[in-house]
């Protein structure tokens, strides 16, 4: 007959708490480097995409490097879907673009009706990320 003591219980306890008090550690960093550095992030990379409209050709680096920035932040599991969601539409916007003529914009009209979907993609992430942050940081 085994005989199971609350001395033999009371190790694998406390490293149960203890384990899972890291893991609620590391998550809440996270929250707050996320609800710290993402707002200056996204304002940044708003104003250098609005900033090609006076240089089109560099478009494409523009968005190679935000993407690679958004890529860069390693969100709070509430809200890693949402985040990963809105990089990804990033990545298809920059992916567009690489296709896209910018000498000729009248040979891009084929490419609009997949702009449109990305935009909505952007727009529906964005709001999901944004809708995390004013709930929780």
């Amino acid at each position: 007959m085994l005989v199971v003591t609350s001395r033999a219980l009371a190790a694998p306890l406390a490293l149960t708490a203890l384990l899972l008090a890291g893991c609620s550690s590391e998550e809440a960093e996270r929250q707050e480097a996320f609800c710290a550095e993402v707002p200056d992030l996204l304002s940044e990379i708003t104003d250098d995409v609005n900033a090609v409209q006076s240089d089109p050709q560099s478009a494409p680096q523009v968005l190679d490097e935000a993407v690679q920035r958004l890529e860069a932040v390693d969100p709070p599991e509430a809200v890693a879907d949402e985040w990963d969601d809105l990089v990804s539409s990033w990545r298809g916007l920059s992916d567009l673009l690489d296709q896209a003529d910018l000498t000729d914009p009248s040979a891009n009209a084929d490419l609009a009706p997949q702009l449109q979907e990305l935009q909505g993609e952007l727009v529906s992430s964005g709001e999901a990320v944004d809708a995390y942050g004013k709930e929780n940081c």
